[in-house]
């Protein structure tokens, strides 16, 4: 089979994107592909779209043919017809015919995890919740105080976290042994090294081009092309499309060096995989095949301990080797490879449902790259568990000459940026940089690291609205100043440095990081897939997800009810 990548919607500035089969299949044809390799989620995913658009009559009696006389005679076709019901508000009048069906049966012949999730018994209180948080860190709708909601509490307040260890008490304990500061290497230099690897495995499809869609000074995007093979138990497919990569900064080598080394974590980021390794890998890297539980010995890491949308059953996976940071040093571990991989549309059932590249990282070194990946993971668990309050935002004032023009220079355009303080409790610093249309639509973008400074900044350029643009709403009122400069700092002038002081303050928490290692032997440039299990992998709330505890604390402290 051949799917291809296509672009279907842009939110927030971030693309969103399917795998269309290839052309010329009709939608029996499809569904008999489905039934013969049930588990390919790229086909399952294309049927479930197509299905919101067929007439209700067509959609009737495709269910006469799941479903004879109360018995479930497909159960592939009942399987996604209630994956239909549940997921198109078109069909949910159709809903009650699914409901006679044994959803739970019906869950082990879908990739997918919505009805592993539908038959949670407390699924409908976590929607309620999710979608009044996402009404307030979304669309920045004030929350109603605990006492004025008709809603049970999801969580029992005594098992919600208490106080954490903070990024500042471990700066200071590991100060007298840190590394002596190193130079980073330059922009430049970056840039020119990864763009002659790039160029030289002939990823990219035409120039550089110039990216007016954000907030920073100096934005570019470049195009490439992704183009991966997948051999998976009864599945074997190819998979290409057309993608692109920005880059942002203050200065044109800073804008250059960062879409070249997206684009050097994004095309290592895709697996060729065959039966029993992925291939192109700067190292063999093997792949087993099994439940968590058979490879225990191996120190696979416990899906438990996840944020997952629905619980891991036993399910048998694909799993790859890993890493996993430990209080004494770094210790051999398995990962599925479906929670590393873009697009890993493996013959097994999915953990989540729309994994994206977030703790994905390159870098000049690998403790560059995970430094990268931490603080990409740190930002995506803030963004979840913040609620958005007036009480935490602020204007900026900046000494700094390039950031003070840029903010100088976007004031004149007519347009107000203001920023809220998202740091997690354990205290590394984190910023939503937010632009409010004249319409209502709230632009943000965030930042996340050791450098208050620097996250800020990172925030501020990555806001997708046009630059020059349109003017936007005010700020809200009465918001305080805060400078650039005296925000929090607890970098330590190295890499290594740095990720010593963030792995340490996630152990002190009680999180283990999990790395996995992407790097292609044909660029030699060293990537990451980070993963923090305890922390948020998802910023975004739809029906599948369950409200964070730790927003739900969040929520409460905000009205002072801890």
């Amino acid at each position: 089979m051949r799917y291809e990548l296509r672009l279907m919607d842009t939110v927030s500035g971030v693309g969103c994107f399917a795998a269309h089969p290839g052309p010329n299949l009709s939608f029996n044809e499809m569904l008999d592909h489905l039934r013969a390799q049930p588990l390919d989620d790229f086909m399952h995913q294309h049927l479930l779209a197509k299905l919101g658009e067929h007439r209700t009559k067509k959609v009737e009696k495709l269910m006469d043919e799941a479903c004879r006389d109360g018995v479930v005679t497909d159960p592939v076709l009942a399987a996604l017809l209630y994956e239909a019901c549940l997921g198109h508000e078109r069909l949910a009048h159709l809903l009650p015919r699914m409901a006679r069906c044994d959803a739970e049966a019906l869950s082990a012949h879908t990739p997918a995890l919505h009805l592993r999730s539908h038959i949670l018994p407390d699924q409908p209180l976590h929607n309620a919740w999710t979608m009044l948080m996402q009404r307030n860190i979304v669309g920045h709708e004030p929350l109603p105080a605990p006492e004025t909601l008709d809603l049970a509490e999801p969580y029992a307040r005594e098992s919600l976290p208490g106080p954490a260890i903070t990024a500042a008490e471990i700066r200071a304990r590991l100060a007298p042994g840190l590394p002596e500061p190193k130079p980073r290497r330059p922009a430049a230099e970056t840039c020119a090294h990864a763009l002659e690897r790039l160029t030289a495995k002939n990823v990219f499809l035409g120039p550089e081009m110039a990216h007016k869609a954000c907030l920073s000074p100096k934005a570019l995007l470049r195009h490439w092309m992704v183009d991966v093979s997948i051999k998976s138990g009864r599945m074997a497919y190819t998979l290409s499309g057309l993608q692109t990569s920005y880059g942002r900064g203050l200065d044109l080598d800073s804008a250059r060096a960062s879409y070249a080394m997206e684009v050097a974590e994004r095309v290592s980021s895709y697996a060729s995989l065959g039966q029993r390794a992925i291939s192109g890998l700067a190292f063999e890297c093997p792949v087993t095949r099994g439940a968590q539980a058979e490879l225990a010995g191996q120190n696979a890491l416990d899906l438990s301990r996840l944020r997952l949308e629905a619980p891991y059953r036993g399910q048998t996976l694909h799993w790859m080797p890993a890493q996993e940071r430990t209080a004494t040093g770094i210790a051999p571990a398995l990962i599925p490879v479906q929670l590393v991989y873009l697009f890993a549309n493996l013959d097994e059932q999915s953990l989540v449902s729309a994994l994206g590249s977030t703790g994905l990282a390159s870098g000049n070194t690998l403790e560059e790259a995970k430094v990268h990946a931490l603080c990409e993971v740190i930002e995506r668990d803030a963004e979840a568990v913040t609620p958005f309050a007036l009480s935490r935002c602020f204007r900026l004032e900046a000494a700094d000459e390039r950031v003070a023009k840029l903010l100088a220079d976007i004031e004149a355009c007519g347009m107000s940026v203001w920023f809220m303080d998202c740091t997690p409790e354990f205290g590394v610093p984190c910023y939503k940089a937010i632009l409010t249309g004249r319409h209502g639509d709230v632009n943000k973008g965030m930042g996340a690291g050791l450098c208050g400074p620097r996250a800020l900044v990172s925030a501020l350029t990555e806001i997708p609205y046009p630059y020059p643009g349109p003017a936007s709403a005010p700020a809200p009122e009465g918001l305080p100043v805060r400078r650039l400069e005296d925000l929090p700092d607890f970098s330590t002038g190295s890499a290594e440095g740095d990720l010593l002081v963030l792995e340490e303050t996630l152990l002190a928490n009680g999180l283990k990081p999990v790395y996995a290692e992407l790097t292609r032997r044909d660029l030699g440039i060293p990537v990451v897939r980070a993963l923090v299990p305890g922390l948020e992998m998802l910023g975004d709330f739809d029906r599948f997800s369950r409200l964070p505890p730790r927003l739900y604390a969040n929520y409460l402290r905000h009205f002072g009810r801890s």
